[in-house]
């Protein structure tokens, strides 16, 4: 079977949109509501019989909401399972052909952990995919890592490695979950044969040469107390070691100096780092 994941939090307009897309071509649709207040129009919401809504009252954060699903709801080893955010929108076929590229690689001997589009960045229109990556076949290639939104796995990768790391709650989870994929001995794949409408942030500014991607203050928050986590994971890419260092310390200047919210980006800054080695996890409490 086919089973989708999708991550709600306080869920706009174009969601059920999303979601009926996703419900089409899926057996069965979990929406995660990390929302405080129940979605009255999405948990009444269904297609035939296909979609579970599951209210949390909290936020848990991505990690630990997709894992309350895939521990407490039924799975067999053998499912594909699919994630996705409540921005994802997909075309007709997505799921498919992400799933005949995945059967197509395990006939040439690969063994995939996870499978992802690449994807259109509506925040610059374009399409982006990772410039360091080793090509498999026609349309697919090997790379370090792959978004949350849109990756397809077996249930049976996922639970080998203990599911989503609860530890992450946002950010990097999709980060932390491809690496303990490749530490278990599969590979992350990056296919062109199908592409992903996909949001990050809130667009992009541009400095001179640099392009900063903007996002909101409160995400500061996560970014620094997960790349100081990460930093700590012996199954973390040296290369993104380093990029963590760089996200760190000069990242920072950079946003402090160009975007807005400064004051609220240096306090979540700060505080990021202070509950780090508190050992703070889960949601930022205000």
């Amino acid at each position: 079977m086919i089973k989708s994941l999708i991550t709600v939090y306080h869920p706009g307009c174009c969601v059920k949109e999303n979601i009926r897309n996703i419900a089409l071509q899926t057996d069965e649709v979990y929406i995660c509501d990390n929302s405080p207040q129940k979605s009255e129009e999405l948990c009444d919401f269904n297609i035939d019989n296909k979609i579970n809504y599951i209210w949390f009252g909290e936020n848990l954060g991505l990690s630990k909401a997709f894992n309350k699903v895939l521990l407490e709801q039924s799975f067999n080893d053998d499912d594909y399972i699919i994630f996705f955010d409540q921005d994802s929108s997909i075309s007709e076929g997505h799921i498919q052909k992400l799933i005949s590229e995945f059967e197509a690689l395990e006939e040439q001997g690969e063994q995939i952990g996870c499978i992802a589009p690449v994807f259109f960045n509506t925040s610059n229109n374009t399409v982006e995919s990772p410039r360091a990556k080793t090509p498999l076949n026609e349309h697919s290639f090997k790379v370090a890592s792959v978004i949350t939104s849109s990756m397809l796995c077996k249930y049976k990768d996922i639970k080998a490695i203990n599911f989503w790391n609860e530890r992450v709650f946002l950010d990097m989870a999709d980060w932390d979950i491809s690496w303990r994929l490749q530490e278990s001995g599969k590979i992350c794949v990056m296919t062109d044969a199908v592409t992903l409408k996909h949001s990050l942030g809130e667009g992009e500014k541009k400095v001179g040469p640099l392009k900063i991607r903007v996002g909101s203050a409160f995400r500061e928050y996560y970014q620094t107390r997960e790349c100081l986590y990460l930093l700590t994971k012996k199954y973390t890419p040296l290369k993104f070691k380093i990029r963590f260092l760089a996200m760190l310390s000069v990242r920072p200047v950079i946003h402090l100096l160009f975007l807005n919210n400064r004051k609220a980006r240096l306090k979540y800054i700060i505080k990021g780092i202070k509950d780090f080695f508190c050992k703070k996890t889960g949601e930022l409490k205000l």
